[in-house]
């Protein structure tokens, strides 16, 4: 159960580098043996934030994740604008390919729910399951603060970053070290009473050693993607979770999505935010594992 003291550590990783769309260099994490997971993470995610879950659910599956082209250990584009979502989705195919002949379960989260519902819409047979947390498919921006200002707010201070990308680099990474900082985060509602506090803190210490240029104009590209009239086309067995107190997702979001999504199952975790998988991994686990074991028809694993 997720605590809010001591941090739950990655498993022991297989690191890979892997070619791909357009010649990007992608780097590639591994581990675990068993039934192919393929993660797709949030924007500014890196594996870490699913630390706390991969402790239960990576017994009896081989998950396999990568880093967004130009995030963390990946190489960026030699196109700086070639950071779509479509650009994501054909590395997260390129990634499925290089997993195995049998098609994996993606379990994406954030922006990985825009990624993952390309890959799923392009190449269906890849795709076992899809499993979207705390992710919008369509319009994102829309549902920070629950807000309508937001997607005409955003796009703009992106380019304020962008131009700033130094000192602003440098006032997160100040910000990132304030041993404090999570505590104060949960005290104000950001995250939930259970998040993991010092995988969070990790997480974020990585979170502001990003590029903010490539970041930023990532964010832009995010924000004009929209899979939500074409959810209906989606055609593998899905799950939607998400909490009540996402401040970047509206419930009725969640649910327009489960509903949009033909014979999609629909979560939702009160109380839990957007880093719900920090919050809940338990919860998660579980009911991923029924998902699997129900729609998939891959036997549970005992933990």
């Amino acid at each position: 159960m997720a605590g809010t003291t001591g941090s739950a550590e990655l498993p022991a990783l297989r690191e890979e580098r892997l070619v791909g769309h357009g010649g990007v260099d992608l780097a590639v994490q591994e581990l675990g043996e068993g039934r192919p997971v393929v993660l797709a993470n949030g924007l500014g995610g890196s594996l870490r934030a699913w630390a706390p879950f991969l402790a239960r659910f990576g017994t009896g599956h081989r998950v396999v994740s990568f880093d967004y082209r130009g995030l963390y250990r990946s190489g960026p584009p030699s196109d700086p604008d070639a950071v779509t979502i479509h650009d994501h989705a054909a590395d997260l195919v390129r990634v499925l390919r290089w997993t195995g002949e049998e098609p994996a379960l993606v379990i994406a989260w954030s922006m990985g729910v825009q990624v993952a519902v390309e890959a799923a819409l392009a190449e269906p047979d890849l795709v076992a399951g899809l499993v979207l947390v705390a992710g919008a498919p369509g319009d994102p921006l829309a549902g920070v603060l629950d807000s309508p200002l937001s997607r005409v707010l955003i796009p703009p201070a992106t380019h304020v970053v962008e131009a700033g990308a130094g000192p602003f680099g440098a006032a997160l990474r100040l910000l990132a070290g304030v041993p404090r900082g999570p505590h104060v985060l949960r005290r104000l509602g950001v995250v939930a009473p259970s998040c993991d506090l010092e995988t969070f803190g990790a997480l974020a210490g990585e979170f502001a050693r990003l590029d903010w240029r490539l970041y930023m104009r990532t964010i832009r590209a995010m924000s004009r993607h929209d899979a939500g009239p074409r959810l209906g086309d989606v055609t593998v067995p899905s799950l939607v979770v998400g909490g009540t107190r996402d401040l970047f997702l509206p419930t009725s979001t969640l649910r327009a999505t489960a509903a949009a999504i033909p014979g999609a199952e629909l979560l939702v975790v009160e109380g839990a935010t957007h880093y719900l998988p920090l919050e809940y991994p338990g919860l998660l686990d579980r009911r991923i594992r029924r998902f699997e074991a129900e729609r998939l028809g891959r036997r549970p694993t005992t933990v």
